[in-house]
């Protein structure tokens, strides 16, 4: 496929295999793809929504996300999804960033906002609205409704047109906008295809178990980011899978539904991964039908294959490397491949280069790694209108800096040891935190750990270590230590050592949020 269209027009012959599984609701191909004309075609007549104009998405992951984003893509407009997290300064921002014309969003976002819609000239489609209040707050349902029998005009769509605009986690700041175009997203899509094949053709065709029929993965990440949005609604799209939706993140609730719908994938952060295995319920579920069970995105504790392995039965397990700017592509391993090098990211995607820099931007040799440096087809053109970002990101050859420090082992897997961001310079020398959590994660008694910077008027900086346990685990400061000595230099082992009885704080994404820990633990 040359573009977004091309896929979801192949996907059109899918029919009345089921397709969505959400909340009570169930959703086939054809039911979904009516939905879709009749939503553009009220788009197009009603809101004048044509090529290149941006059309925002916030809202939890349900259908009528994915009935928009579809909509708005055969249109020729630009999907703005934006982070459901969000409060209502950082959805304003969004929206006044991209210039969207419109927001189609669930009643809690349009409530964040409704005062502003003026100011912004965006006019809100409120999914499942109580109340409605003023000219720029519609109905979703009502707009799908009046579609129903319609026409609409597809304009011709170039693989190098724009199609998707993906705000990064904004760690400081507010976030950029990412710009992604047809021909990115398509790579992408038959990237993942791709590696599905290469792993058929090592292992053969896994057959399917307990009672499932066919491909059903949970979606467990927010649509609102490139995995979700390419692994979670694209490629199941593109292949005729069946996709269960959740609300939120529950893991009791992902027990009864893949007990009741034979969900056979599950693919997430560590953190869900382990909060699903971990569940006091686990053993009263059937979960035979899951033939997969991937964790990626965040470093992945030590034992975490292993328990993978004995919780789930021999699942293919994955892990991968990948960024908003590259829409998720970069590294990645499944399989017999996996258990080759289970503590790294895999092998660089056939379709990514990837190279190694010093401070200077000197090359490096890979084994010796440094900041990686990366460029492929499915990497962003840029950011939408931060020039004076594109220039530090990019240089003349369009490698893009990642901010991520790694090296690739002589067997070439790649290794991600930190982030040049969260360096802690102590007394001179500089320490690379993701060295230290990994290091912690070897220990079986934790479920989570950051490691961080904070002011110290002798050493400049000193480290510090927050914990959270595994369920009945036990831990002193001085067994964390002595571990520690054992595995890295004397002067990279923190000063404070911290242990929650809550879990860590998370991003929408489900990553460890570092710096709200970071704040949580200096206020006290």
């Amino acid at each position: 496929p040359k573009t977004l269209v091309d896929v979801l027009d192949g996907a059109r012959g899918h029919g009345d295999l089921e397709f969505i599984v959400y909340e009570g609701e169930r959703y086939s191909y054809a039911d979904f793809f009516a939905a879709v004309d009749a939503f553009a075609a009220t788009l197009q007549a009603d809101h004048g929504i044509g090529q290149g104009d941006r059309v925002a998405i916030a809202m939890r992951n349900n259908p009528p996300w994915a009935i928009a984003y579809a909509a708005i893509t055969y249109l020729g407009a630009i999907v703005v999804p934006v982070n459901s997290w969000g409060k209502a300064e950082e959805l304003a921002y969004a929206l006044k960033d991209s210039g969207s014309k419109l927001l189609v969003c669930d009643e809690p976002r349009a409530n964040l906002v409704k005062e502003q819609l003026d100011d912004l000239d965006v006019t809100a489609l409120v999914v499942e609205a109580q109340d409605i209040a003023g000219d720029r707050m519609l109905r979703f349902e009502d707009a799908v409704e009046a579609g129903r029998g319609r026409e609409y005009t597809r304009p011709e769509i170039d693989a190098l047109d724009p199609c998707v605009i993906l705000y990064t986690s904004g760690s400081t700041g507010f976030p950029k906008g990412v710009l992604h175009r047809h021909i990115a997203l398509c790579q992408s899509l038959m990237n993942m295809f791709y590696l599905g094949f290469l792993l058929l053709e090592l292992e053969g065709p896994r057959e399917f178990r307990g009672g499932a029929e066919r491909e059903t993965p949970m979606l467990t990440v927010p649509l609102f980011h490139a995995t979700g949005l390419l692994a979670g609604f694209l490629l199941p799209v593109q292949t005729g899978q069946k996709v269960v939706m959740m609300y939120k993140w529950d893991a009791g609730r992902a027990l009864e539904l893949i007990e009741r719908e034979r969900v056979t994938g599950l693919a997430s952060v560590p953190a869900v991964i382990q909060d699903f295995l971990h569940h006091p319920d686990f053993d009263r579920y059937d979960t035979t039908s899951l033939i997969r069970v991937s964790a990626a995105g965040a470093a992945t504790p030590a034992g975490l294959p292993e328990l993978i392995r004995q919780k789930c039965g021999e699942p293919s397990r994955s892990a991968g490397w990948g960024m908003t700017e590259t829409l998720a592509v970069g590294a990645t391993m499944s399989g017999a491949v996996f258990d080759l090098s289970p503590d790294s990211a895999g092998l660089v995607s056939p379709i990514t280069q990837a190279r190694f820099v010093d401070a200077q931007g000197s090359e490096q040799d890979p084994v010796v790694g440094g900041e990686m440096e990366v460029r492929s087809v499915t990497c962003t053109p840029g950011y939408w209108d931060k020039p004076d970002a594109n220039a530090a990101t990019f240089d003349a050859e369009r490698w893009m800096k990642t901010g991520d420090i790694a090296r690739v082992d002589e067997d070439g897997f790649l290794h991600i040891t930190g982030r040049i961001k969260e360096i802690v310079i102590r007394g001179g020398e500089n320490i690379y935190p993701g060295e230290i959590e990994q290091a912690v994660y070897e220990l079986s008694e934790v479920k989570e750990n950051v490691v961080f910077g904070v002011p110290d008027d002798a050493m400049g900086e000193e480290l510090v270590l927050v914990l959270h346990l595994n369920p009945g685990a036990s831990l002193t400061e001085d067994d964390v230590r002595a571990y520690l000595k054992e595995r890295i230099a004397g002067y990279k082992i923190p000063k404070h050592i911290s242990f929650w009885k809550e879990p860590l704080p998370q991003n929408a994404s489900g990553k460890l949020h570092k710096l709200k820990t970071r704040d949580m633990f200096l206020e006290g």
